[in-house]
This record gives structure tokens, sequence and C-alpha cells, in this order.
């Protein structure tokens, strides 16, 4: 047996690194790998603001009203961009609104958005701080 690897070993040359570097090599690697996922993990999960539409009503054919909750920090500005949507998904309204700072985290609010046509539905595209 140990002519074969003889003969393997001269024909193609022995190992770069040995097994045991290799296994230690290995667990760096999955080691750098899990330290990076949960980096990643946390910074992706460090929201400051969070939100969602509760409810919708069509007021008329060129308006609808919103209503939509926030979550963020106590004492915390935020201002959100709102659009309302038409039956193909194109935006037919817009509105830029600023929450203020609240002294409770969960808070609910209320906004009407005046449209260019007949909206369908409305959806929050995005609140930061400031």
């Amino acid at each position: 047996m140990d002519d074969v690897k003889d003969l393997h070993a001269q024909r193609y040359g022995g190992p770069i690194v040995s097994p045991r570097t290799a296994k230690i090599l290995v667990g760096v690697a999955a080691a750098v790998f899990l330290a990076a996922v949960v980096v990643i993990g946390m910074m992706i999960s460090r929201t400051d603001v969070r939100y969602e539409v509760v409810a919708y009503e069509h007021l008329a054919d060129d308006l609808i009203e919103v209503d939509y909750v926030v979550t963020m920090p106590p004492g915390t500005e935020a201002t959100c961009r709102i659009q309302a949507l038409n039956e193909g998904r194109a935006q037919v309204g817009f509105v830029e609104t600023t929450v203020p700072a609240q002294t409770e985290r969960r808070t609910a609010h209320h906004v009407e958005i005046s449209t260019q046509g007949q909206a369908v539905s409305a959806e929050i595209v995005g609140c930061t701080v400031g």
C-alpha cells in the first residue's frame, strides 16, 4: 500500500498542506464566515424606524386617506414618504410627511393624499429618522 502512495506522490507530487493544517484552515474560514453573517445580520436588523399601513380609504376619485403606524424610539422625529397607486401599480399620488417626536414608541398617524387619478391602494415608500 505504501508503494502505491509513493508512486502517486512521485507522479503527482505530495499534498500542498498537511491534513491537520487543512482542517485548521477550514475551521478558521468557517469562523470568519460565521462572524461576517452575524455582523451583517446585526446591521440589517438595526432599523431605527418601522412602519406599516393599517388602512386606506377612498374619499373621492382624486383623494385617498391613509392610516399608518410608526414604531421608533421615543423623542425621535421621522419623515415618511407615502404613495397612492392605481390599478396598474403606477404612482398617482405622493406625500412626504413629518412625524414629530412622540412620547410613545408606537404611534398611529393619518394623512390624506391628493391623486391624479383613481387610487386603489396606498403604501409607505419609507421612513427615515430626522
